[in-house]
């Protein structure tokens, strides 16, 4: 509904949104997520931050939610974060970036139906977001533990997929990210993943990741 009448339904979609990543970065965390040694960790596709300073504020820039309904969605999202605190913060974020052209290739090539209206200029927001946040660090953010969050930059627009090199790597580089966050401290890991980004806090092996 949101991509055919986002005028109407982006407060709505992107509230239902991130009350789905509050719910789902509070879950008790599994013993073992997937077989390693050290400390569990999780890893989120995406977070309770990039909800708000990539989609919420590209549909409000894009003027599909209007002033109040941002100010509304600022504040609530403000009040959670502060009250559970730990329980959504992140430790990492791995960003795997790629051009909109190849993301939206990607998209037709998945086929989906609520996707066939979805515009290349809509991800040309979402990647400029990105970008604004993750590389330029530009976003105005609120929460001081996100500030100097570790990125790790991956080049999401190789076809790894078909491409074991490219997996071998990318499984490398990003199980180096995860020593480096265990040798500064965090003992247990949460990492969102990102878009084009990716970022920490538990969900998926990085072995099967996937890029829209």
């Amino acid at each position: 509904m949101m991509y055919q009448d986002p005028q109407r339904w982006s407060y709505t979609f992107q509230t239902y949104s991130c009350m789905s990543r509050f719910q789902t970065q509070l879950q008790p965390t599994p013993a073992r997520p997937f077989h390693s040694e050290g400390a569990p960790m999780r890893i989120y596709e995406r977070s309770v931050y990039s909800d708000r300073y990539i989609f919420a504020l590209s549909m409000y820039e894009l003027g599909c939610i209007n002033s109040t309904e941002w100010a509304i969605y600022q504040d609530w999202h403000s009040l959670l974060v502060d009250q559970f605190g730990h329980r959504v913060a992140l430790e990492g974020i791995i960003y795997l970036k790629a051009p909109p052209e190849k993301c939206m290739e990607r998209l037709q090539r998945r086929g989906r139906p609520e996707e066939k209206t979805l515009q290349l200029d809509y991800l040309q927001k979402l990647h400029e977001q990105h970008e604004k946040w993750l590389v330029e660090k530009t976003t105005e953010i609120h929460f001081e533990s996100l500030k100097k969050i570790p990125v790790l930059e991956l080049d999401a627009s190789v076809e790894f997929q078909s491409d074991p090199t490219a997996q071998e790597n990318f499984i490398r580089q990003v199980k180096d990210f995860f020593t480096a966050l265990r040798r500064e401290g965090h003992s247990h890991v949460p990492v969102q993943q990102s878009e084009q980004a990716c970022d920490m806090n538990p969900g998926r092996d990085p072995s099967s990741m996937t890029q829209s």
